[in-house]
């Protein structure tokens, strides 16, 4: 995918670098150990359309070699230009999904996402006496 940035067309990968520098922004300390939840937290923000979260994405996606002003900057014109951010926020999230490297991670995501309404609509259920 191809996002210009200060009048540069730049390729996004959604990598391993991609992966880590995710990670590295977005971590849970959970009983003293820290964990990265980059993707997971890319995966929520996309569906949310958190306009800040697409910028980080892309930031990690360009592996960081821009400021996030910059980032920030191309987005605000991007959705000037492109009358919104809906096709954006697509885009991504397509790219995001064919990605070898996120693939597993966005299906345990949506597995564990599709569980837990289940479990919700099952405690919902009125009981039979």
């Amino acid at each position: 995918m191809q996002f210009k940035i200060n009048g540069q067309n730049e390729k996004l990968k959604f990598g391993v670098k991609f992966c880590r520098l995710m990670d590295e922004k977005y971590k849970i300390d959970f009983q003293g150990m820290e964990f990265g939840m980059g993707v997971m937290y890319a995966q929520m923000g996309l569906a949310q359309r958190s306009v800040t979260t697409l910028s980080d994405i892309i930031h990690a996606a360009v592996k960081g070699s821009y400021h996030q002003n910059d980032i920030d900057d191309a987005v605000e014109e991007y959705a000037e230009k492109e009358g919104g951010l809906k096709i954006l926020f697509e885009q991504v999230e397509e790219e995001l999904g064919k990605s070898p490297v996120v693939q597993e991670a966005i299906k345990a995501i949506q597995e564990a996402h599709k569980n837990a309404q289940d479990a919700e609509t099952n405690l919902s259920k009125p009981t039979k006496k």
